[in-house]
């Protein structure tokens, strides 16, 4: 019984993480309904300077430290789901995400696509990757650490959810 709360605990949890980093990439300017309306905001900028905001003095923290910590939890999952991967292959794949991200919101026009969130996409997935192995070194057992991050995803995704909807109701 306490298996299966587990199980269902983390893929609730990873199904409400896809959706906030969705929400916060994809869809932060335009509704997924939106997208293929001709009266929506549109942008269709790129960005193939690593840090360019930084040398013209646009720095926004927010930009910087809010992918970092977006990914993070992704860095986590990967190692989660696929049991016993190569650090080099989570790191491509964490790559390879964010490039996807970044190349969609240049197609669909709904954002900026830039190198630098790349990059600290992929810091915050490298530095989620070594909490994943932090864990699972005090842990040991695949249960317990399956365990402890979904009850930490669990009750971040709780807190996570009660800010959203504070946030809807004063809007």
């Amino acid at each position: 019984m306490r298996k299966k709360i587990i199980n269902t605990l983390f893929i609730m949890g990873f199904i409400f993480y896809l959706l906030f980093i969705l929400w916060n990439i994809l869809f932060k300017y335009v509704s997924p309904l939106e997208i293929f309306s001709n009266d929506r905001f549109f942008s269709q900028t790129l960005n193939i300077i690593p840090f360019n905001d930084i040398f013209k003095g646009k720095f926004n923290k927010m930009d910087i430290y809010g992918n970092i910590i977006l990914f993070i939890p992704f860095g986590i999952y990967i190692n989660m789901i696929i049991k016993d991967v190569r650090i080099s292959k989570s790191i491509c794949i964490i790559v390879i995400i964010s490039f996807i991200f970044e190349i969609s919101q240049y197609i669909l026009g709904i954002g900026a696509s830039d190198i630098t969130d790349i990059i600290t996409n992929t810091i915050g997935g490298i530095i989620g990757i070594g909490i994943y192995t932090i864990i699972k070194s005090i842990f040991k057992c695949d249960n317990k650490v399956k365990s402890f991050i979904t009850i930490c995803s669990t009750i971040i995704m709780l807190i996570v959810s009660i800010i959203l909807i504070g946030i809807f109701m004063y809007n």
